[in-house]
């Protein structure tokens, strides 16, 4: 990261009192080499823990390392038909995917679930997935199909990976409201669903998986170097190929292929206070006003729904001491949350001279007529760091995952609003990643949407694992 005073320097349209007021409020912020190393070995730490064969020592991390029980990736090689299934939100989408050789036609449809199932019993959740599969087979002429089709199943809500094609609930989040389910096997509602609804339905739930690893999935399709998968969104977590020989926990058998995809469930390291070192004051408030206190701390730090009440955090406290907008904070400035990360995206937007969509947030906050030149500069450059910060967080995470598949090339496949349309982030990971000598030739690429495709990918490699009784738990 360039040195604050460096950054300063850049400033000139900025009066020096106001730039030495502006670098004591970031300096906090500021991530030194040795804060980044710091933040690579507490991650290292954490999955060792999480890895560990002794229980009592698991517990001691604030990670998961779950053992998602996918071995097999793409070989270029796939025939057939296989259905995809992903659910995390209000709208879910079934996913036909045909290969030939290796080579994916897909066709995806999208359903609403409604207020009234999604605060009713789960019952009703999985019986109305269960008719979307069976309207769906109807549309893509598979619904008579002699044979059973494979489908992988997304299901991005925290649960404990029992085997590929079981899964425990933990906790229904987002728009979920449902009295019951937690502690259930999701594949087993969605089967109970599809023997009440449509017995007759010709499909095979082989395997369940997060978002995460759905997202490697098809970020493997897309680059068979693909390794490691991320979502970069509203909240943030990875999963990555790992060698077995690197996970003690591990029961399965050591036939190759020698790997399993980890679910790191990243978003909650910190929770117990292992990244306190770096946390600053506005990480803490961000915190103790967001809706799960002392929970998915990490993510707190970079992660989409959190961003913007950073910055606008910063820009607050830069306003009461004057720095800012004559030392007004105007209501919609002072409002919680009011300050998305669309706006840092839109003001990072801007390029070289050009102010036009910084102003047009600082106009939605109220501030544009208080706002002068100054104003702006700092704004910009305020986002700028933060977003440079946020950025090589995630990167030092992301570098211990590359380390660990220790390949002389490595694709990340990211999915999620953030990395797709922040214009800097990207750069800013791919930066400190140059910087850290990993002796790995590392590429990050976009795969959108891909945990729907995903899942039916995993499906191919839970078939293929059922073919050669691959068997990892």
């Amino acid at each position: 990261m360039d040195a604050l005073s460096n950054r300063m320097a850049r400033l000139s349209s900025v009066a020096d009192d106001k730039k030495l007021k502006l670098q004591e409020i970031l300096q906090p912020l500021y991530l030194s080499e040795e804060t980044i190393k710091r933040i690579m070995d507490t991650m290292e730490e954490q999955m060792r823990l999480a890895t560990s064969k002794d229980e009592a020592t698991r517990k001691k991390s604030d990670i998961l390392m779950a053992i998602t029980h996918v071995r097999c990736l793409l070989d270029g090689r796939e025939n057939g038909d296989f259905l995809g299934l992903d659910l995390g939100g209000t709208n879910f989408r079934v996913v036909h995917v045909n290969l030939k050789d290796g080579v994916a036609t897909t066709n995806t449809k999208y359903y609403s679930l409604t207020e009234e199932v999604l605060c009713g019993p789960c019952a009703g959740v999985f019986d109305f997935i269960a008719l979307s599969i069976e309207d769906f087979l109807k549309q893509e002429n598979l619904i008579t199909s002699e044979q059973k089709l494979p489908l992988g199943f997304t299901f991005s809500f925290p649960s404990t990976q029992i085997a590929l094609n079981s899964a425990i609930l933990l906790t229904w989040t987002k728009s979920f409201k449902c009295p019951d389910g937690v502690g259930q096997d999701s594949v087993k509602l969605l089967e109970e669903a599809i023997s009440r609804k449509s017995p007759n339905l010709p499909v095979d739930i082989v395997a369940v998986m997060s978002d995460t690893t759905s997202t490697l999935m098809a970020g493997n399709y897309l680059d068979k170097k693909c390794r490691i998968g991320v979502i970069l969104g509203t909240g943030s977590n990875a999963a990555f190929v790992e060698h077995l020989e690197n996970i003690e926990k591990y029961t399965g058998d050591f036939k190759e292929p020698k790997q399993v995809l980890v679910n790191v469930e990243w978003g909650c390291m910190g929770d117990g206070g292992c990244l306190d070192f770096y946390k600053t004051e506005f990480e803490k408030e961000v915190d103790q006003y967001s809706n799960h206190v002392n929970s998915f701390t990490f993510e707190k730090s970079f992660a989409g729904m959190y961003l913007g009440e950073f910055v606008r955090l910063v820009l607050v406290k830069l306003t009461n001491q004057g720095v800012l907008f004559n030392g007004q904070v105007t209501e919609e400035l002072a409002t919680r949350w009011k300050f998305t990360s669309g706006f840092v995206t839109e003001i990072d937007s801007d390029k070289g001279s050009d102010t036009t969509k910084t102003r047009q947030i600082l106009e939605k906050i109220k501030v544009e007529k208080l706002a002068t030149d100054e104003d702006v500069a700092i704004v910009r450059e305020v986002c700028d760091f933060v977003v440079q910060r946020a950025s090589y967080i995630v990167a030092a995470a992301l570098a211990v995952l590359i380390r660990h598949v220790n390949l002389p090339e490595v694709t990340v496949a990211i999915d999620g609003s953030l990395y797709e349309h922040h214009p800097k982030f990207h750069n800013y990971m791919m930066e400190l990643i140059s910087q850290l000598n990993l002796h790995t030739q590392v590429k990050l690429i976009l795969a959108k949407d891909g945990s729907g495709q995903g899942a039916a990918f995993a499906a191919v490699a839970g078939l293929r694992q059922k073919e050669e009784n691959i068997v990892s738990a």
